[in-house]
């Protein structure tokens, strides 16, 4: 064999080296964008039903209805528009260490398959939010 074809032979060989090893690299780094994306999903939708249950309290405090105002803030984070249906939201009162108030629960979807474990919607996520209603509050608040 001459010198100059088993160069080629050789360059050849790593081509396919690189070549491996980028494929094996792709599915690490899409196994890991993927992960980032559900966690971010996670955090946005945890950070958004605390609100969704302090919306709650709050409409509940002022004499309004505490299901429609947390409707209202879920409806800003909807997964499911895709789908064409309003995310599951439940609003519901609740005795947590002493405190009544508003426990808002929805879901987040997951689009693969090894989390076939978990419930059909998704995973539950879950806020709280106490609140105290006064029955004899002055008409103008703090101020009187």
């Amino acid at each position: 064999m001459t010198p100059v074809a088993s160069a080629t032979a050789r360059t050849g060989a790593r081509h396919g080296q690189a070549t491996l090893e980028t494929m094996i690299m792709m599915g690490f780094m899409l196994l890991l964008i993927f992960g980032l994306m559900h966690m971010v999903m996670f955090t946005v939708t945890r950070y958004m039903v605390n609100y969704a249950a302090f919306a709650a309290a709050r409409a509940a405090e002022v004499g309004n209805d505490p299901e429609d105002a947390a409707k209202a803030v879920m409806a800003n984070l909807n997964w499911w528009a895709t789908e064409n249906k309003d995310a599951p939201v439940e609003v519901d009162t609740e005795n947590r260490d002493g405190w009544a108030g508003y426990r808002v629960r929805t879901y987040v979807p997951f689009g693969l398959p090894i989390y076939e474990y978990l419930e059909p919607e998704g995973m539950r996520i879950e806020g709280f939010s106490p609140v105290a209603i006064q029955d004899d509050a002055p008409s103008g608040g703090d101020n009187e």
